[in-house]
């Protein structure tokens, strides 16, 4: 039989299709290729520059489909000032726009979705011109999950026209179904309490599935806001992907939400995952990156059999980076930016532009957040302290106010897979909404809870699992698990604890209890005495993290004394405005245990290399610069 190859395709036989599956996800805002806190333009992210890639990879194959897996309305400023600041003025958002001018084939919605409020949601994808879908969302929930009332259409029949390799073409039913963690009700409890409740990704799909196919779907794609991890049930119900893999029906699995790559080398080695295949558990999965990184590219090789079924024969994956593929001498020709996208975003860039240079107050020192995972940081405890301030204040004259109060904060900008540029870097000098969202990524709410000392103490050892398990007497060792994201270090602003990393983790990167018998928090006091397991503590944190955000412990609602309502920024701007010019020395809060002949590496920006004599209570040495272009630095403990 004679074969074909059709440009940028697989070989086909007369009597196959192939059908080309494009997918964007986790896009955050980042319509353009435009850094606003650094104010300037990035090579290496933007839907205008993986609007290029979309357009390459359709004209290479005759059947294709453009998908997206949610959180594409929050993530940055851009995002912020149409939510917060065109509130009502804007009728077409502006990543709506560039996705019906790119044509997406369909989507689902992420839990960032949500961070605006119901309302403003609502409002913003009815202007959509492609399906959304969206199971395990509902107005109102029925006996099971197939008799809810959904937010969105919990899933689609449509058809396609696919032309065969022969040049016939045939019809083929695909069956669009959408899921969301169901964790974003504890997330964003404050905006969505008695409007939305969500179940089980799993049991929604379990439901719908044989519906979908009792309906005539020939091809399942499952849109999924989740992503991949083998931990606990916990876990495993927000980043659902490996058991919904195992449900049949389902074809394929477009993913997301953990801001990673599949396929990709660091999931070698896990049960039921075929790297190599691009399969977990025998069907095709994908996952593009964040912030228009990758464009996910599934050539899917269909057939039918002698009763008209149609089936996927073989596949193959790839991820197309917007950052180019580097030549010879290591530079890298990035990827134009589409000018539909450019036009579609172009009265809402300035906008921001504009509005982010409202003035704030000053600081009388630098803010940078290079060392925010290896030292005490004037970044961190700038947040901590309007926190605690806020808190304190709001507790006064309550049953609540003559207890201590900590703040428990995190860096959102650290490096990590967003790279070695991505960290808060504020000069001394004027501050402005733009420094603030610098320091405050999200538009998280605050809150406060009320926890034991030993309560305060687990959330610690959750936190520094952050760190590799360091031997005693060797050199060069990793510092930091590149799996555990920098949102999740909170330092707990108003203690004095140490942290011995010669001892397990206790938790992995999810949140799952490792070994029960391992404490790395050696010692920890408060005002100099030694914290008791029974003592109380107020901690101002914000919504995420008391709702159980980031694998942690969701805190009770009889331990909340201070429900989310006020965004941490508006608390950030009123501190500083309250004090108009502010000077942070970074008081002591943590340190290393001290362990003798032993050093660690870690990364960070090569602009850290002249503040390193600047690192509090650390013993920190440059050693080169990486081909990933973070610094190296040894730190001897």
């Amino acid at each position: 039989m004679h074969r074909y190859r059709p440009s940028g395709s697989l070989l086909l036989q007369a009597d196959e299709t192939q059908l080309r599956i494009l997918q964007t996800t986790d896009v955050h805002m980042h319509l353009l290729a435009y850094d606003y806190f650094s104010e300037s333009p990035t090579h290496k992210s933007g839907l205008s520059r993986t609007a290029t890639l979309i357009k390459t990879a359709r004209a290479e194959t005759a059947n294709s489909l453009l998908f997206d897996t949610g959180d594409f309305l929050q993530g940055n400023l851009l995002g912020d000032q149409i939510a917060y600041q065109d509130a009502g003025e804007t009728r077409l958002h502006p990543a709506i726009a560039a996705m019906n001018a790119l044509q997406y084939d369909g989507a689902t919605l992420g839990n960032h979705e949500f961070s605006y409020g119901m309302d403003f949601l609502l409002d913003t994808i009815i202007s959509a011109r492609f399906p959304l879908v969206l199971a395990n969302a509902a107005r109102e929930l029925g006996n099971r999950p197939s008799a809810d009332r959904t937010i969105l259409h919990p899933y689609r029949i449509v058809e396609k026209r696919l032309r065969g390799a022969a040049g016939a073409e045939r019809t083929i039913r695909l069956g669009l179904i959408g899921f969301l963690p169901p964790q974003t009700a504890v997330w964003d409890r404050h905006l969505v309490e008695g409007k939305v409740h969500f179940r089980d990704i799993v049991e929604t799909a379990q439901d719908y599935i044989p519906k979908m196919q009792a309906e005539g779907a020939d091809l399942i794609i499952a849109l999924a806001h989740s992503g991949i991890a083998l931990g606990d049930e916990r876990q495993l119900k927000e980043n659902a992907v490996v058991p919904l893999s195992r449900i049949d029906g389902i074809d394929v699995i477009l993913c997301g939400h953990q801001h990673r790559l599949f396929p990709d080398s660091s999931f070698y080695g896990t049960p039921g995952i075929d790297v190599n295949k691009g399969t977990i558990n025998g069907k095709p999965v994908m996952m593009p990156g964040f912030w228009g990184s990758h464009l996910g590219v599934l050539d899917l090789v269909l057939a039918q059999d002698d009763g008209g079924r149609w089936f996927t024969s073989r596949h193959k994956t790839e991820l197309r980076p917007v950052a180019g593929k580097a030549h010879r001498n290591g530079a890298q020709a990035p990827i134009s930016e589409a000018p539909e996208i450019l036009h579609a975003v172009r009265h809402h860039h300035r906008a921001t532009l504009d509005y982010m240079q409202t003035p704030v107050g000053r600081t009388q020192s630098p803010l940078h957040s290079f060392f925010a995972l290896v030292a005490d940081d004037a970044t961190v405890q700038l947040v901590a302290r309007a926190q605690a301030d806020y808190v304190s204040r709001a507790l006064d004259g309550t049953a609540h106010a003559g207890l201590p109060v900590l703040a428990a904060t995190a860096s959102f900008k650290a490096g990590g897979r967003a790279g070695p540029n991505h960290y808060t870097d504020i000069p001394a000098g004027p501050l402005t909404l733009r420094s603030l969202s610098d320091l405050y990524l999200f538009p998280n709410v605050a809150c406060a809870v009320r926890l034991t000392g030993r309560e305060v103490m687990e959330w610690l050892e959750r936190s520094v699992s952050l760190f590799h398990r360091i031997t005693p007497g060797l050199h060069g060792q990793a510092l930091h698990d590149p799996q555990f994201p920098c949102y999740d270090f909170d330092h707990m602003v108003g203690l004095d604890y140490e942290i011995d990393p010669s001892q397990p983790a206790r938790y992995s990167s999810e949140g799952t209890l490792l070994c029960t018998e391992s404490h790395r928090i050696t010692s920890a006091t408060w005002r100099g005495a030694p914290i008791e397991p029974d003592q109380e503590f107020i901690v101002a944190t914000n919504g995420f993290r008391a709702s159980g955000g980031g694998g942690f412990v969701q805190v009770p609602t009889e331990e909340m004394v201070l429900t989310p309502d006020v965004p941490v920024r508006d608390i950030l701007a009123d501190y500083i405005r309250r004090r108009d010019s502010i000077d942070i020395t970074p008081k002591p809060v943590w340190r290393f245990r001290e362990l003798e002949n032993t050093s660690a590496r870690f990364k960070t920006s090569p602009r850290a290399v002249d503040r390193l004599p600047d690192v509090p209570r650390r013993k920190v040495s440059f050693e080169h610069t990486g081909d990933d272009g973070f610094a190296l630095v040894r730190l001897d403990f």
